[in-house]
């Protein structure tokens, strides 16, 4: 896969705006990698770019990544995305619920390391690495191969969007991300990444935490949580991935509605299931996506916050019928 940079460039050595569009509510991997892609932009053929949010940051350490590492966003709605602006879609894909890039509008660059949801023969730069454990490791590889200056803030992104995709190189981590995440270490600045791994939390964040241990049910070798309405999608999956070190558990997963969107995160200590196929089942081959141990995605639910904790129920029970679990099961606390 070495030697690919040249043929991005020669797709993005155009006139005209370049748009750069993680997926929304973007997390560590996908910051990171939109942030490189700008900084190669720049560096390699003078042109600047733009990096455009769907959804929010919500997470702190998310927050803190883009105030200590200086990664500006404009929201979507403020980005003109017409038939002259250039699309490059990172840690996403076209066509896929997670991104606000609009059905009629073409993407001209897609990388990611999730599989591919669909053919994009049309697609003029393409790279989808599923074996990859982040987007990040890819963006790695483009920065080894441009040889300019490594800067240390983006570097510092890379190392922490790999090392936060992977459980610091604990979850679906390849040789290519080990590898990765060492040649970036020495460049990192280290203080500023003890402020994002360590960043503060207002005190929502502990009640929501107490919210979800209360309503975490055990069921067999499964954890749920359904914790209704949450100030920001993020929170989700950080309540899935610390549900799972919950003892004796094999599959964890979480539910939280906002703004009148169910979303649900699984995660799975099985490396022989596949956790991105299996929420495709539950919600929908075109709601949901992820990887071997980790998925997530989200349906709508219209403006009745009844029956959206109703759907959340029932998302719950085909969950537990996927994994060929009685839905009978015990509260934690």
């Amino acid at each position: 896969m070495r030697g690919r940079l040249q043929s991005l460039l020669q797709v993005l050595d155009r006139p005209g705006p370049l748009v750069i569009l993680p997926h929304d509510n973007p997390d560590p991997d996908a910051l990171a990698a939109a942030a490189t892609l700008r900084y190669l932009a720049c560096e390699l053929l003078d042109r600047e770019a733009i990096i455009a949010l769907g959804g929010i940051v919500g997470r702190a350490e998310n927050r803190a990544m883009l105030t200590y590492l200086n990664i500006r966003l404009v929201p979507v709605s403020e980005v003109s995305l017409d038939g002259d602006t250039q699309v490059a879609l990172v840690d996403t894909q076209p066509r896929r619920p997670n991104n606000s890039l609009p059905a009629e509008i073409d993407a001209a660059v897609v990388i990611d390391h999730h599989p591919a949801y669909d053919n994009y023969a049309g697609v003029p730069y393409l790279d989808l690495r599923d074996e990859y454990g982040a987007t990040s490791t890819i963006l790695t590889e483009y920065l080894e191969e441009a040889k300019v200056e490594i800067e240390s803030k983006i570097a510092t992104a890379l190392f922490y969007g790999i090392n936060a995709e992977t459980q610091d190189l604990g979850r679906e981590a390849t040789a290519a991300d080990v590898e990765a995440s060492h040649f970036l270490y020495p460049y990192t600045n280290k203080r500023r990444l003890a402020k994002i791994e360590n960043a503060r939390v207002p005190r929502e964040y502990f009640r929501i935490f107490r919210k979800a241990i209360e309503r975490a049910v055990l069921y067999d070798r499964a954890v749920i949580s359904l914790l209704g309405d949450v100030q920001y999608p993020d929170m989700v999956a950080e309540v899935a991935d610390f549900l799972l070190r919950l003892d004796q558990v094999e599959w964890s997963a979480a539910m939280g509605i906002y703004q009148r969107q169910l979303y649900c995160s699984i995660r799975t200590t099985d490396r022989e299931a596949n956790a991105g196929e299996i929420l495709r089942r539950v919600l929908g081959s075109k709601s949901a996506g992820g990887h071997v141990m980790i998925a997530g995605g989200r349906i709508p639910i219209g403006h009745d916050t009844r029956h959206g904790q109703q759907t959340a129920a029932a998302v719950r029970d085909r969950l537990l019928g996927e994994l060929g679990i009685r839905a009978d099961g015990q509260g934690l606390v």
